[in-house]
């Protein structure tokens, strides 16, 4: 059991830091820890990935956009993560955002 649970944390450490590029690796890796954390049916985890999707895509074009200015950078990549949360909720609930809360806290 014990091996079991390292080798799918191995996995998932590989896959985000494999995924660090693209969007849509990045996105894709970060649903996939999500279905396993919260245990997301097919429709939740389609609709995290496309959340997910557009946020990396946005993050990327703020972070090219605003290179040379940091302070505003700050302030839209800002919006980006409270929409975010925003949307997760909206898709997945309240109970759903506290276990990703705590997960994220114990990982």
């Amino acid at each position: 059991m014990k091996k079991t649970i390292l080798f799918t944390f191995l996995i998932i450490i590989s896959l985000n830091v494999y995924a660090q590029g693209e969007p849509e690796k990045r996105a894709s890796a970060l649903t996939e820890t999500m279905t396993e954390a919260l245990s997301l049916n097919t429709e939740e985890q389609s609709k995290v990935y496309q959340i997910q999707l557009e946020r990396f895509k946005q993050v990327a074009s703020i972070r090219s956009k605003y290179q040379n200015n940091q302070e505003k950078r700050k302030a839209e990549l800002k919006k980006v993560y409270n929409k975010l949360y925003g949307k997760l909720k909206g898709n997945l609930g309240e109970e759903k955002m506290l276990l990703w809360k705590e997960y994220k806290t114990n990982n």
